[in-house]
């Protein structure tokens, strides 16, 4: 039996950015998905790299997502580099924009906390946000985001998984886990949930299944408590350069690809693990696609699905060892899974390597919620 430095359960963004920073620092690693990689939530996703969307004082992890997002242009790069598959990385920056005084009122806190921070904001009137954006309805203004980015997080994950390969990761597909294998105080590997029990043998495992991160056994811990939150999405084709940004609100938000295709999101439902898309979300949406640029209402609707954010129970982050010797976990990035890969891969490989994190994650630590 092959014998790995670390087990990688779930071959999401998370998994996957992980096992080949660790790889690339002289690891070996084995990934272990039930289905193909990249399938949940890291394709049900819309790219958006958007740190204001936690701009907020006092927030434990704003930090944390502007560290990230510094680190996606050379992953990109380095991911072109070695794959020769461009993710679509765009700087044009978001729109957020408003319909009334009341909702830019509402507004007003993150983005003057965030102009407090150096951060570029500035508000537009609705001549400015119309020579930008002429395709949008009558809006009586915005605030301009420039240091939100995005990327195609599809294209970004074959890019991972290439490299990965290209780097000796190993994946081993189509079984999920069972149990994590211990003796005593430590982790031995990953048994498999097939007939004969197969073990994966490995000095660390480390728990990156998102939604279905509590359906793995380890005895004597309890699983931290991850939950699915549902969210429906759907992509109309438009003409190339209908949006040049991405357009946010508080009724939904335009992705624009480079294709003309735009993605459309998102909902937020508590529903089990039922991936089924519902009609009346998906009618929300397109009616808030609409409302917001009505230069879509004869797009075609070329794609429609519902996918499951991993939410811990106090909405951060779950990141670093367990009480089990060698059980770690990276767990519960909720809506900014695409945006904290980076640092959550530096962060964790570093201190799989050398014993000790890059940067301090005292807040995220699981045994938060033993105590």
């Amino acid at each position: 039996m092959a014998k790995f430095d670390t087990a990688i359960i779930g071959a999401g963004i998370i998994g996957c950015a992980l096992a080949r920073a660790l790889a690339k620092g002289g690891a070996s690693v084995a990934i272990i998905e039930r289905q193909a990689p990249g399938e949940e939530a890291s394709w049900a996703a819309a790219g958006m790299l958007a740190p204001s969307a936690e701009a907020e004082k006092g927030s434990p992890i704003f930090h944390l997502c502007r560290a990230s997002l510094l680190a996606y242009r050379p992953l990109v790069e380095e991911l072109r580099a070695e794959t020769g598959v461009d993710p679509e990385y765009r700087t044009e920056g978001s729109l957020l924009v408003f319909a009334d005084e009341q909702e830019r009122q509402q507004m007003l806190p993150s983005m003057n906390w965030q102009r407090s921070q150096n951060i570029g904001v500035r508000e537009l009137s609705a001549q400015e946000l119309r020579s930008l954006e002429p395709n949008l309805a009558e809006l009586p203004g915005a605030f301009f985001l420039p240091d939100d980015h995005q990327i195609d997080n599809r294209l970004l994950m074959h890019a991972l998984v290439q490299s990965c390969r290209q780097r000796g990761v190993e994946f081993i597909l189509g079984k999920p886990v069972r149990e994590i294998a211990r003796n005593g105080s430590h982790v031995l590997g990953a048994i498999l949930e097939d007939a004969s029990g197969t073990k994966i043998a490995a000095g660390r495992v480390v728990n990156t299944a998102g939604a279905w991160a509590g359906a793995i056994s380890v005895a004597g811990i309890a699983p931290v408590p991850i939950r699915p939150v549902k969210g429906h999405m759907l992509a109309l084709e438009a003409a190339p350069g209908t949006l040049h940004h991405v357009i946010r609100s508080h009724r939904g938000y335009l992705v624009p690809r480079r294709s003309g295709r735009i993605v459309v999101g998102s909902t937020m439902e508590e529903a089990g693990f039922d991936k089924t898309p519902r009609a009346a979300q998906l009618t929300g949406l397109l009616r808030a696609a609409q409302a917001l640029c009505p230069a879509l209402e004869k797009s075609a609707v070329v794609d429609y699905w519902a996918g499951l954010r991993p939410a811990s129970k106090d909405g951060l982050p779950v990141l670093g060892p367990t009480e089990l010797d060698g059980y770690w976990v990276a767990l519960g990035h909720f809506r900014n899974g695409i945006l904290l890969a980076p640092i959550t891969a530096e962060i964790l490989s570093t201190w799989l390597l050398t014993g000790k994190p890059s940067l301090p994650v005292d807040v995220l630590l699981p045994s938060r919620f033993a105590r």
